[in-house]
């Protein structure tokens, strides 16, 4: 029968091809042959088993085996072939000739043996302590296995740890600790209490799991997930329970975490590439150091957020509260005591210091987990919070219900907590990094502390009266205003964004907005409680108010303040956390972005008609409620006071430049059409010079592969994160039938009805007006910062090569005057082009703040229809 078989099939030797048509006893005489010729190269030659032949007449027994294993799974049962392995412990042999020979190739298809039979679910294999030794010793003596076989030798592991947690009782078979019966601990040196005890013999299949963990790629996904399989069991076995709390799991996990933390960089690196910088910063002024708002963080982030999302997924399986707080306190002194606070602490603004880097990693570690008990840990510990429960390292006071195990840990790690907490977060705390880096002159650290504030009042938002001063409102009403206050708060809002430019697309901006906002308040929503069938009000406690005095809510107004001299990235930031706060339901708006109720006046004359029946007429109470209140100016709040010292200076600026509207509709038009605008003329821009401040000009008419990421349509570039996404928009419809001189020049040397001129003479006149528009905005302006409530002539311009104003707009020679102050700070002097790009992030911040607070308003219920 092999002869006709080989003969209508070839000459080919393959094992499967012949297999398939034999019967089963036929196979199961193959398999028993193969096996004792394994046995016969052992036996007979075990030293010479490294020689070429040896090792290929191994590798083609073990295919052969794999082969008739796999034909005999697809079929019904029984399976003789795998119950045979797994009596006569074939796998003894093939692990003895894997690891003696040292072979990639052998030591893989051991590897399948293996899972092959570990996948077959045969009695004795996976609860047969035989093979587990069998296949602990493969995994940890095969050095030499390759990549490949590394990850084929994880991947058994991770099979060994799915059965476990699917078939806990097979546990004694891979986990036998030592009885310790009623024996006192033994004495351990000291220094070395706190590492816990390490008891590789008693479970070996749980520190190979644990070797693996840091690896990359299939090799660390199959470890974890393992690793995660075995601590899940833990609740569902007390011995392996009271075995995870007194073994060194704990600090190894904690110290692995710290030792990839430690391998960061203290100092960020940015791109220097001018063709990677986003469309929306090269149309300003900007640094080396400001051209990205991210920046790159390199691999040994990756991987130190890739263990710290283990980290948090341990946690989530982990269904043993003792394994938990164990974890978790051990985590809290070893990471965040002892590494996380002190680089912190010890952090250093000066240029290059490392102050941005350590705000940036802490940023990308609360950004990037949600564990509640993780995040508790971490913002409780910074922030030196006085809510929540203390931190579980301190000792219980009921100690009796935890187990020995559990006790002696909290002791020991108490102590050495003791030891190590100095300095405490009690006398400077994460409140007080932030309030010193926003008062930075160090650019990127005001920037990396305005996205740390944002991730908070993002994702963890029920830390921001931690991290800014708040208090109880009087009352729980007083956060809640009358339809017809709400409306006057939105159109004061919406008439200084109008102020700011003139959009006649403002209603499909505004749409945008609205669903950008209620897709974030969504996710802010409380769910209302239900008591006897009624909805309580425990889920929407009123929200606290902001102290207005507050140091850092202070910094982020002054920084507002110089909003027209910051950067690019910097206003982005600092808008972001403002609108972060106002989305959040645990922090009212009264006092900081809207007016107090208690400040509105109503007409008396019209509340004096209502009076009569207001009491008793519901219907006189819901015409009140739609009545527009007044307020005092002492009473507009910070952010909106802030905003109209802001949108006075653009009015002055617009009186000033009498094109200035069609700059910032030019300026805005190339945002959105990002790299389909190549230039004001299609030409490259010019390189700038040598300057630590490059404008803005130099640059209008350079294409840039990175296109600025939009937001509900908006030129500003958020989405989810700064500057992350690119993506393009399309341009206004105003735009797309006009011309490029329509956009660039001025209207009065423009005739609607003029024919258009040759091309020689249109490409000639194009570039000169090219010429021109860079050299105006390249023009300097000085910006005052100080109080401008009583006017607003403290705008000044200036040029690099000459002292001539904006030229050819008579209306620009007033802009000279003061030019020449000695004491005017360097870094109030920003270019034409500059203030371009801020008036319009100005702009969409302003409706983008409406957007909010209509749509807070509903969904919080923070209105009502009565008065």
């Amino acid at each position: 029968m092999d002869f006709w078989s080989r003969l209508i099939g070839g000459s080919g030797l393959s094992s499967s091809r012949v297999l398939r048509g034999n019967s089963a006893a036929e196979r199961v005489a193959t398999f028993k042959h193969t096996c004792n010729t394994l046995d016969q190269i052992w036996r007979t030659a075990p030293t010479t088993s490294g020689e070429a032949a040896s090792i290929l007449q191994v590798r083609n027994c073990l295919e052969r085996l794999n082969s008739v294993l796999n034909d005999e799974s697809r079929g019904p049962a029984p399976h003789p072939c795998h119950t045979f392995a797994a009596t006569s412990q074939v796998y003894l042999t093939v692990t003895k000739l894997a690891l003696s020979s040292c072979d990639p190739g052998v030591i893989s298809n051991a590897a399948v043996l293996f899972n092959t039979l570990i996948d077959a679910e045969v009695d004795g294999i996976v609860d047969n302590r035989v093979f587990a030794r069998a296949l602990v010793d493969l995994v940890r003596r095969a050095g030499s296995a390759g990549e490949e076989g590394e990850g084929r030798l994880v991947e058994l592991l991770f099979g060994v740890a799915n059965n476990i947690r699917l078939r806990p009782a097979i546990l004694p078979a891979w986990f036998f600790p030592k009885e310790h019966g009623n024996q006192g601990p033994e004495p351990v040196e000291t220094g070395k209490e706190f590492a816990g005890a390490t008891r590789k013999d008693d479970f070996p299949f749980f520190y190979l799991l644990i070797d693996y963990v840091h690896h990359e790629g299939r090799s660390g996904d199959f470890a974890r997930t393992g690793l995660l399989y075995i601590i899940e069991t833990a609740s569902r076995s007390k011995e392996l329970e009271r075995w995870l709390i007194e073994s060194d799991l704990a600090t190894l996990m904690a110290t692995g975490l710290g030792a990839l933390y430690s391998q960061l960089n203290r100092k960020l690196l940015f791109l220097k590439d001018d063709e990677s910088i986003p469309h929306i910063v090269a149309l300003s002024d900007y640094a080396p150091v400001e051209t990205a708002a991210r920046p790159k963080l390199g691999a040994h982030m990756d991987a130190f957020l890739s263990y710290l999302l283990f980290w948090q997924d341990t946690i989530d399986h982990c269904k043993s509260a003792e394994v938990n707080d164990t974890l978790l306190d051990h985590f809290q002194v070893l990471f965040l005591q002892q590494l996380l606070y002190p680089s912190l602490l010890e952090s250093s603004d000066v240029d290059g210091g490392s102050t941005s880097a350590v705000i940036t990693y802490l940023c990308r570690i609360l950004e990037s987990i949600d564990q509640p008990d993780l995040v508790h840990r971490i913002l409780h510990f910074l922030l030196a919070s006085s809510t929540g429960s203390e931190p579980a390292a301190q000792i219980p006071k009921q100690k009796l219900r935890m187990s020995l195990s559990r006790r002696k840990s909290l002791d020991l790690l108490a102590s050495f907590a003791e030891a190590a907490a100095k300095p405490s977060p009690e006398l400077f705390n994460l409140v007080d990094l932030v309030l010193m880096s926003i008062r930075s002159k160090n650019p990127p650290t005001v920037v990396a502390t305005f996205q740390l504030m944002t991730v908070i009042f993002q994702r963890h938002h029920i830390f921001a009266s931690s991290l800014i001063k708040t208090v109880e409102p009087p009352e729980t009403s007083m956060c809640i205003r009358p339809i017809g206050a709400l409306n006057a708060e939105l159109q004061h809002l919406v008439s200084l964004a109008r102020s700011v430019i003139e959009d006649p697309y403002l209603d499909q901006s505004y749409q945008n907005y609205l669903l950008d906002a209620s897709a974030i308040l969504d996710q802010r929503t409380p769910i209302m409680a239900l008591v006897g069938g009624k909805p309580t009000h425990s889920a929407l406690d009123s929200p606290l108010l902001l102290h207005t005095t507050d140091d850092i809510l202070r910094g982020m107004i002054s920084r507002l303040e110089s909003f027209f001299t910051n950067s690019v990235v910097m206003n982005l930031a600092l808008t972001e956390a403002i609108t972060s706060l106002a989305s959040s339901n645990y922090i009212s708006l009264d006092g900081w972005l809207l007016v107090e109720p208690r400040n509105y006046e109503y007409d008396t004359a019209s509340r004096t008609c209502a009076d009569a029946d207001a009491e008793a007429d519901h219907a006189n109470k819901f015409s009140l409620a739609f009545d527009h209140p007044s307020f005092p100016p002492s009473s507009v709040p910070l952010v909106p006071h802030t905003i109209q010292k802001l949108v006075r200076r653009v009015e002055q600026w617009r009186s000033d430049i009498s094109d200035f509207n069609i700059l910032v509709a030019a300026r805005r038009h190339l945002l959105r059409s990002g790299d389909d605008v190549g230039g004001i003329d299609g030409q490259p821009g010019v390189k700038s010079s040598d300057s630590s401040n490059r404008p803005s000009a130099d640059r209008q008419g350079h294409q840039h592969p990175a296109k600025v990421g939009h937001r509900s349509d908006s030129p500003r570039g958020r989405k989810t994160t700064l500057l992350e996404q690119t993506t393009d928009s399309s341009p206004p419809r105003s735009f797309v039938t006009s011309g490029s001189r329509s956009l660039f020049s001025s209207p009065l040397r423009d005739n609607p009805q003029k024919q258009a001129p040759s091309r020689p003479e249109s490409a000639t006149r194009s570039s000169i007006a090219a010429d021109e528009l860079r050299r105006r905005l390249a023009t300097h302006i000085k910006v005052d910062l100080s109080d401008d409530s009583s006017s607003d002539q403290g705008t000044t311009s200036e040029t690099d090569t000459s002292t001539t104003s904006l030229p050819d707009h008579p209306g620009d020679d007033d802009l000279g005057s003061g030019s020449g102050s000695g004491s005017a700070s360097r870094s109030n002097n920003v270019t034409l082009g500059h203030i371009l790009t801020n008036t319009i992030i100005l702009y969409e911040f302003i409706l983008e703040l409406v957007a909010l607070v209509q749509v807070r308003a509903t969904l919080f219920q923070e209105v009502k229809f009565e008065r």
